[in-house]
């Protein structure tokens, strides 16, 4: 389905025996049976029917040990065409505030809800070929609506947070967005502050009130995952990780990733 592919659009469904790495988008799974094991850098999830997800670029999480009826139906949304959604902004505002309090929110939906949500996803499909003069639109509007489905049910899940987006929201937003792209070589805040031209410290407060965690952690989320990701799929030295996410030598990636996992990366190669 080129013009999906193109606007980085893609649905499917896994039923395969093997492990499934979701990465560098937002994704959007809906649980229809079974369950499933969902992890990432810092905390093991177990998915189950009825089970909405929501994933966003920032972190890679893992889907495995499935049972033998699970399916699932997911959509997968580029970042960059993610920004070009007028919705979008709406529903990362939600999505932000839910993941301070769950780390990623999986929301147990009723079957109605799940049914009608269900519904849209399958409107983004193969079907979609057959318009030719305003399919882009189509697209557009189908990926707004689903996602202002999903923040009407994130906002009934999280009553507290309010429904206006504030120029906090946008900055959170941006952070993220540069932090995905520049952690490797930028660890430090003040590289994120200056870009978004404000200072150090209006940075940390707005990070700390959205998440409950501090700049240095997100960064630290992000070299940490990437470093277990170059662990456990080449055969990349010690050094050679430690040069590709930007530390000054070996001992220093060293001691991040002891102080982060609990274990030397020689270990964790080797468990």
């Amino acid at each position: 389905m080129e013009d999906i592919l193109h606007h980085s659009i893609i649905k499917y469904s896994f039923e395969k025996d093997e492990y499934i790495i979701l990465e560098k988008g937002f994704f959007i799974l809906l649980i229809m049976n079974g369950t499933a094991s969902l992890d990432n850098a810092v905390q093991q999830y177990k998915i189950k029917k009825n089970d909405l997800i929501i994933l966003t670029p920032s972190m890679t999480h893992k889907l495995h040990e499935k049972s033998h009826d699970f399916t699932i139906t997911c959509i997968y949304i580029h970042p960059d065409y993610f920004d070009t959604l007028s919705d979008g902004q709406v529903m990362y505002h939600q999505l932000s505030r839910f993941t301070n309090q769950y780390n990623i929110p999986i929301l147990s939906l009723n079957t109605s809800t799940l049914s009608y949500l269900q519904e849209t996803m399958h409107l983004i499909s193969e079907s979609l070929e057959q318009f030719r003069f305003y399919k882009s639109g189509i697209i557009s509007h189908l990926c707004n609506f689903l996602l202002l489905q999903i923040t009407d049910i994130l906002c009934q899940n999280n009553q507290e947070v309010s429904i206006c987006i504030k120029r906090t929201d946008e900055i959170f937003r941006n952070f993220k967005k540069l932090s995905s792209h520049n952690y490797r070589n930028h660890h430090d805040i003040l590289f994120y502050a200056n870009n978004l031209n404000i200072s150090t410290t209006y940075l940390s407060r707005i990070v700390k009130n959205i998440t409950g965690h501090t700049v240095h952690f997100h960064i630290s989320e992000l070299l940490c995952t990437e470093a277990k990701r170059l662990l456990d799929t080449t055969d990349m030295g010690i050094k050679e990780i430690a040069d590709e996410l930007g530390f000054s030598d070996q001992s220093v990636f060293g001691k991040f990733f002891v102080k982060a996992t609990g274990v030397s990366p020689l270990k964790y190669r080797k468990r």
